[in-house]
């Protein structure tokens, strides 16, 4: 990655000065002067500044465009050296950090989450302009891109993450999204509009770049969210926009179902993101991982015949795929069929937001706290401690606890059992661990014992001896309840 970095900020020179010389030649007149905005420039250099001041926005469209075009081949060696944006994130055993430290304070930086479900013709060009771009504007995070579009979660510096969205959304293949900042004057209350959608995509939130551990991960996939099923098409399922209800909506909704047998409120996230928040009365699958609700929905069809449905997701993203899945896979036989299959719009995050600017937290329908995929762990309505033990309002009590001491808390660490990476709720008191370093904390008795028979093998160097033993991690006791509870174990 070092080495490529310097190529990457050569590319992104050039390019400026390609699309400069561009814009130019568009305004260049027969008798070689140049004419923009009504002004006549008579040398290079003066339209080159006029440009630069005036057309920013059109500059920058111009200099995406020109990146795009700097595609390196697909088959070159370089790209197939050590496959950068198709190899795993952690090396094998091993995981993302979810606990950093820093000297920097949350407001010097922004974290913006957002995807977007929309055909993108080449997913590779995208990609290498993300890695330009997060080579120049500073930028951590992790991005997934692929054919049916672009999963991201980015922090970086406030002016960068501004630059990067005004960078992406004047795009040719992000024009449907009407995302672009404005080339003509409008009204203030276009403005407004306009600012509050950009705001509402894009889910920024305070955070500098460390909540990534410094990492830019950048992937071409074959889902951008991956429930295992590729040829599932969201932008072509017709009740997809049909089915999204806004916050306020969705609160309603909530309200107006609650205790009723002919609906179910569905947390589409993994276990751990359930265990620390939820809406009251979800049913929250035991999974690991989302590929597995499929097959959770699969195994459950009967709990969903006849009921309106009223999922929910972190931001969004999980729902769009898993609601067009349970349409595709209940609505096809008549015992199963749902009555209606509708999501929370923009996820958790938005309905938060909501709440906040509604300025009634103690109406939140919400319990506990939000989990999210980077260093800062989760988010609530308020900064409350993920372990305090002080009595909040209802929208903003903890639900969860320590594994040891059994005192509130929503932090998490990481089981020392080598190879686990499963989740436990820890106190600091319990677990004051230091970022990199051990939890002192294991999710069960078992999964000690085998870790440490398993890193022992690694660390002897055996793996790689002849005729040797493999020895492989087996699946320990709170693995197992958990898939009894999902139902793929006995």
């Amino acid at each position: 990655m070092q080495l490529q970095q310097p190529r990457m900020n050569m590319n992104v020179r050039k390019a400026r000065t390609q699309a400069h010389d561009a814009m130019l030649q568009e305004r260049r007149s027969e008798d070689s002067s140049w004419t923009c905005c009504g002004l006549i420039y008579n040398n290079a250099p003066a339209m080159y500044r006029h440009v630069a001041t005036n057309h920013d926005d059109l500059l920058q469209a111009q200099i995406n465009q020109q990146l795009l075009s700097m595609r390196p081949r697909a088959t070159s060696q370089e790209d197939n050296r050590d496959g950068e944006f198709t190899s795993r994130r952690a090396e094998k055993y091993g995981s993302d950090p979810i606990n950093l430290n820093c000297s920097c304070g949350p407001a010097q930086g922004t974290v913006i989450l957002f995807y977007s479900y929309l055909p993108i013709s080449d997913p590779l060009a995208l990609a290498k302009l993300h890695k330009a771009w997060s080579v120049e504007l500073d930028l951590c995070g992790k991005v997934k891109v692929a054919k049916e579009g672009i999963n991201a979660t980015l922090a970086g510096p406030s002016e960068s993450i501004e630059a990067y969205i005004d960078n992406l959304t004047s795009l040719p293949e992000f024009e449907s999204l009407h995302l672009s900042r404005p080339t003509h004057p409008v009204s203030k209350a276009d403005q407004s509009a306009f600012e509050k959608k950009r705001y509402s995509f894009f889910k920024p939130t305070a955070g500098c770049r460390h909540v990534f551990g410094e990492t830019m991960s950048i992937k071409v996939v074959e889902e951008i969210c991956p429930l295992g099923a590729p040829e599932l098409s969201v932008y072509h399922d017709p009740e997809n926009k049909r089915g999204k209800l806004p916050p306020s909506e969705f609160h309603q909704k909530l309200k107006e179902l609650e205790g009723r047998e002919d609906a179910i409120v569905l947390d589409v996230r993994n276990y751990y993101e359930s265990s620390i928040g939820r809406f009251p009365g979800a049913v929250t699958p035991p999974i690991r991982k989302f590929s597995s609700f499929r097959d959770y929905v699969d195994r459950n069809k009967d709990q969903f015949a006849g009921k309106t449905i009223l999922s929910y997701c972190t931001g969004g993203i999980r729902c769009e795929k898993a609601t067009s899945y349970l349409r595709q896979s209940l609505e096809s036989e008549e015992d199963t069929r749902p009555a209606k299959v509708l999501m929370l719009e923009g996820g958790i995050h938005n309905y938060l937001e909501w709440i906040k600017q509604e300025g009634s937290t103690k109406d939140s329908l919400w319990l506990g706290k939000n989990y999210v995929f980077d260093a800062r762990q989760s988010l609530g309505l308020e900064d409350i401690s993920a372990e305090s033990n002080a009595s909040f309002e209802d929208g903003n009590r903890l639900i969860s606890f320590c594994q040891k001491c059994s005192s509130s808390c929503a932090r998490y660490v990481k089981c020392d059992g080598f190879g686990c990476h499963r989740l436990i709720i820890a106190c600091m008191s319990c677990s004051p661990v230091a970022p990199g370093g051990e939890s002192g904390m294991f999710c069960c008795g078992e999964c000690q014992d085998m870790g440490e028979k398993v890193r022992q093998y690694v660390h002897s160097g055996q793996a790689s001896g002849p005729g040797a033993r493999r020895v492989k991690r087996g699946i320990c006791k709170c693995e197992r309840e958990r898939r009894v509870a999902l139902g793929v174990e006995q």
